[in-house]
């Protein structure tokens, strides 16, 4: 057992260095000025199925990515969308995120593509926020819609939590406006972030019961989540006009 331990310690310490090397993890010496110095926008709309920020995997993961793929029905109209799946594992969470800077006051939206599933086995598909490579913890918001119980709902993940999420607030089908969605299809999800608080949207409404304390994490980096929960699955979230604004 000590030696399956040391193992898997060393494993741990050999991607996140691998990523640090990449440039997958940022140092703090490498990281942008755009940590709340000014106001601005950074975008990724994936024209043509090109990614137009640069994309790192959570390193405590399955090192999934996400990938920029040609698709003609894609919201925006430009023919490309990005993709992160759990293809590596199957059954387990993805996480990625874009090398810009660690922000900390903030507006993120992105269009999603929330799937619908029967029972109590599915996909999660959402955004993810103050993600911390190095200390292995995040925040995600996600559609959760099976049919057993379908909801929005806000984590926190991390290693402090053995990567089980921990529940800060869920949205059941009345406070979701318009209600659950009868089919799978695209979606606008957002988060602002301030001052240690999250307020969460759904298709341009505030949802009731916002904002949600996340001031565990002080600042982080922002990007794409997926899982598959009940069992083992694949899952690929879908993911488009994907915009972050410093604020």
């Amino acid at each position: 057992m000590a030696r399956l331990v040391w193992a898997g310690t060393v494993l741990v310490v050999i991607v996140i260095l691998s990523a640090v090397l990449s440039g997958c993890i940022q140092r703090p010496e490498q990281q942008s000025n755009s940590t709340q110095s000014d106001e601005m926008t950074l975008r990724d709309s994936f024209p043509d199925g090109r990614p137009e920020l640069r994309w790192a995997f959570f390193p405590y993961f399955n090192l999934d990515n996400l990938e920029g793929k040609r698709d003609n029905n894609a919201p925006d109209g430009d023919n490309g969308i990005g993709a992160l799946s759990n293809a590596n594992a199957g059954g387990f969470a993805s996480l990625s995120y874009a090398v810009t800077g660690e922000v900390n006051n903030f507006y993120l939206e992105a269009m999603i593509y929330c799937p619908v599933t029967e029972g109590d086995t599915g996909q999660l598909s959402g955004i993810a926020f103050l993600i911390n490579p190095v200390e292995g913890n995040f925040y995600r918001f996600v559609c959760d819609f099976k049919s057993s119980d379908p909801t929005l709902n806000i984590a926190y993940v991390g290693l402090d939590t053995r990567n089980f999420p921990v529940y800060l607030k869920f949205w059941d089908p009345g406070g979701i406006p318009g209600g659950v969605p009868k089919e799978e299809g695209w979606h606008k999800m957002a988060v602002r972030v301030k001052d240690g608080k999250a307020t969460a949207y759904w298709n341009g409404n505030e949802l009731e019961g916002s904002p949600v304390n996340v001031d565990k994490i002080p600042g982080g980096f922002v990007g794409v989540y997926t899982n598959y929960v009940g069992g083992l699955g694949n899952a690929t979230t879908k993911v488009d006009s994907f915009i972050l604004k410093v604020e």
